[in-house]
């Protein structure tokens, strides 16, 4: 269901864990929910940031609720939990409702091929992460969004490259100031 401006009303959207389970974003309403709107979870940046702030849990406050939500590959997902330890919930929302109510967009070639976010990219494999499968998600732009207890959009940060995501002191304190 849509509001009446076409952006999905935030009750209604349904998503997936990364092994299939039905998820509805309302089940995960907090004061505040922190989503980390990643291309798909074999970006290799966006697995760096995932990584990044699952490893910083303890700085948030306790009432802050922080989940992963992409596009495509479940798979990959599975591997971020598996093999690189990441705990938050990785949810899958294939008709990017969530996006959408963040009003998050796609990046354009000029900005896909920028070379900062080719160095982020170079950056994520010096870390040990390894390439994956490109989905048909790869043209996602990255992003955050910081959603109220009634699901309401608080704040968004949209990247405009590869890798651009909030620094984890920008995010943390952004939970902290509505």
């Amino acid at each position: 269901m849509k509001t009446n401006h076409g952006v999905p009303d935030p009750a209604t959207i349904k998503l997936t864990d990364h092994d299939g389970t039905p998820v509805r974003l309302a089940d995960l309403a907090a004061d505040p929910l922190v989503v980390i709107l990643v291309r798909y979870f074999g970006c290799l940046p966006c697995q760096a940031y995932v990584k990044d702030v699952d490893a910083a849990r303890d700085r948030f406050d306790t009432q802050v609720k922080v989940v992963a939500v992409g596009g495509s590959a479940d798979f990959q997902a599975r591997w971020l939990r598996d093999n690189q330890g990441v705990r938050m919930p990785m949810l899958l929302d294939p008709d990017q409702q969530v996006r959408q109510l963040a009003g998050l967009g796609n990046l354009g070639l000029h900005r896909f091929l920028s070379p900062r976010g080719a160095a982020n990219y170079v950056k994520a494999m010096r870390r040990g992460l390894r390439p994956q499968k490109i989905t048909r998600d790869t043209i996602r732009s990255p992003g955050v969004a910081i959603l109220g207890p009634d699901l309401g959009v608080r704040w968004t940060y949209e990247g405009k490259m590869l890798g651009d995501y909030p620094s984890l002191d920008e995010l943390i304190a952004r939970t902290r100031n509505g």
